[in-house]
């Protein structure tokens, strides 16, 4: 397996480096196994079995307890940018109370995911990750943890902005009936005033015919003009 020579030191360079108290190797063996240096500790232990036949083995400390899922403090999203801005998931986490260190591990987890070489497989990948981590005693369980928190800080952001927007679209809604109820009252408004405008019209004409009646009937005829005289 040419390919996995370096591999684990690499994925040991990912996660080791800042993290408190996991500066050296917990199973010197498993490390080797990958093409990993050899420790001041195997080199030790290859001695003293040279010597002595046989190594006790040292028990590995227990795991600690998985951290509680964190409080979830989710404020809904505001209005879409234009042109579909791309989601600040980190932003999201932050916001839920996540662990800075959590956000930390999965990114590592996922930049050593993208670099493993693709001509090992699955399994293989996974065994080399496992043993070279917990080999500086990195639990992977601390990942999983870190990203099935993250998934669950999603379903409950996706959750708050579905109620949001629902609640958001129902008072638009009424709004809008509200509005439309306004426009239909303002049309049926106008309309009436258009036909009050339109009946007044043909009263007053009828009103100055009956006038004009009168006009007729009283008033003086002009004189005529005498002959040779405009």
């Amino acid at each position: 397996m040419p390919e996995d020579k370096g591999i684990g030191s690499k994925i040991l360079g990912l996660f080791v480096e800042k993290e408190e108290g996991e500066g050296q190797p917990k199973d010197p063996q498993e490390l080797s196994r990958f093409g990993l240096p050899k420790s001041p500790a195997e080199e030790i232990a290859e001695l003293a079995r040279a010597s002595s036949g046989a190594v006790p083995a040292v028990p590995a400390p227990p795991a600690p307890p998985s951290p509680a899922a964190p409080p979830l403090k989710l404020t809904p999203a505001g209005p879409a940018a234009p042109g579909g801005a791309p989601v600040d998931f980190g932003a999201i986490f932050r916001d839920a109370g996540m662990d800075p260190a959590e956000l930390e591990r999965v990114t590592k987890a996922e930049d050593l995911l993208g670099k493993l070489p693709a001509s090992i497989g699955q399994e293989e990948k996974r065994a080399i990750v496992e043993v070279s981590l917990k080999a500086f005693g990195f639990e992977t369980e601390k990942i999983v943890t870190a990203a099935q928190n993250q998934k669950r800080a999603l379903d409950a952001y996706v959750k708050v902005n579905e109620t949001a927007t629902a609640k958001a679209n129902q008072e638009a809604e009424a709004k809008i009936k509200a509005l439309n109820d306004q426009i239909a009252q303002l049309r049926a408004d106008a309309e009436k005033r258009g036909a009050h405008l339109q009946q007044l019209s043909a009263q007053a004409q009828g009103r100055k015919a009956q006038l004009q009646k009168v006009l007729d009937f009283f008033s003086v005829p002009a004189a005529p003009s005498a002959p040779g005289k405009p």
